[in-house]
């Protein structure tokens, strides 16, 4: 296939590769292994930059070239390690490798270069002439289904890893997980620019900044969700502590009849409290199911379901910064936020984890223990039992209150 032009010196001892497809690239550029590196290339999620315009006009895209040192223009792709701050005017989108033939239309472009100015630099002239080559290399890669509920724990070495940001982002971690992004990065987009515009778009009716903050706003406020579950376990919450202790324990006829009497004192409508009492026996149901699950210990019990809403934040404040909705500074102060009022409200990861589950299933499940559900435990499970994970490597203390 030829030998690329080699770019960045290989050997920087000070380095430290933001993830582990940073590390694999940098191993076989080492070794000069340029199908090695290829497959890590191609088997990793890769960008280019574009202007935001075109893009947001959905117009033919011209990326944004790289000029070598020794004058030709390249096309530069990046991986997800080598993302930088968002910079002004442009934006990250996912691009398929190897380059389908459109993408050089409009440029003429000498080749491509992955992770320009970096130790895993590698210039490869010619690229188009070797799609082939690069198909074929793709097609060698392991081909597999991986369960899409059991997502991945990845981490950004280079990210945050401690302090009141790494908190913040790790109260973030099932989303991260389940979706496969890096749990703790917080530069440039969350999945890609296109991606991060659409889900907000889609999924939270915001395409504007306002209204991306106006989003925010709710979900740090706790009021995403309905209301009546965090109610119902206010309730509870009451009446163990004038119970000894008592939490799972609680009886479940005196919880309804206590939720009740407080309705019916508010001038609540017959047909809510009713609903209150279904919504108890509910949350009843999935807490034992939460037991045997190991969401919950044999005499536990959720104390809030706010860290749904609470964990979100940190996404939908990483999705505004991608969507440019938001600065760093801005997005960065949410996360913090976030991770606060998680603190506020739990004594625990395991603890808060169990609170994000229910007010997740509470509003999407319907007691079917179906994908919601599957999608939540799964993260709560990789999150608490790997070794090297926030949840297991950052203290959750709650502060006094």
């Amino acid at each position: 296939m030829g030998t690329p032009i080699m770019g960045a010196a290989a050997q920087v001892p000070a380095w430290v590769p933001p993830t582990d497809v940073e590390r694999a690239l940098f191993e076989a550029k080492t070794r000069q292994d340029w199908d090695a590196y290829l497959q890590v290339l191609f088997a990793a999620q890769t960008f280019a930059y574009a202007p935001k315009q075109l893009v947001d006009d959905d117009q033919l895209i011209a990326w944004v070239p790289h000029t070598a040192a020794h004058g030709p223009r390249f096309l530069a792709v990046y991986t997800r390690g080598e993302l930088s701050a968002p910079r002004a005017g442009e934006v990250a989108c996912d691009i398929a490798l190897p380059l389908a033939p459109y993408v050089w239309w409009g440029e003429k472009l000498r080749g491509m270069v992955v992770n320009p100015g970096t130790p895993t630099e590698a210039y490869f002239p010619g690229a188009r002439r070797k799609r082939r080559r690069w198909l074929a290399l793709r097609d060698q890669l392991p081909q597999h289904d991986p369960d899409h509920d059991a997502g991945a724990l990845l981490t950004k070495y280079t990210g945050p890893l401690r302090g009141p940001l790494a908190v913040g982002l790790a109260c973030g971690a099932h989303l991260s997980v389940h979706r496969r992004a890096l749990w703790n990065d917080l530069t440039d987009v969350y999945a890609d620019y296109r991606a991060d515009t659409k889900i907000l778009r889609e999924a939270w009716g915001a395409a504007s900044a306002a209204q991306w903050r106006r989003q925010l706003d709710f979900l740090l406020a706790g009021q995403n969700s309905p209301p009546q579950p965090e109610f119902v376990l206010r309730v509870r919450r009451a009446i163990a502590r004038h119970t000894a202790g008592a939490g799972a324990s609680v009886d479940s006829t005196l919880w309804q009849r206590t939720a009740v009497e407080t309705l019916r004192e508010r001038g609540t409508a017959e047909a809510e409290v009713a609903e209150v009492r279904a919504l108890i026996r509910r949350i009843i149901r999935y807490e034992a199911r939460f037991r045997a699950d190991g969401l919950l210990p044999a005499d536990g019990y959720v104390g809030s379901a706010a860290g749904y809403d609470f964990g979100r934040a940190v996404s939908v404040a990483r999705w505004g910064l991608g969507a440019r909705y938001a600065d760093g500074a801005e997005a960065e102060a949410a996360v913090i936020t976030a991770g606060v009022l998680c603190r506020r409200h739990y004594t625990s990861w395991a603890d808060f984890s169990a609170g994000y589950v229910l007010g997740r299933v509470l509003r999407f499940d319907d007691e079917s223990f179906g994908p919601m559900y599957a999608s939540a435990l799964a993260p709560h499970r990789l999150l608490l039992d790997t070794p090297t994970s926030p949840w297991r490597t950052l203290p959750f203390t709650a502060p006094a209150v």
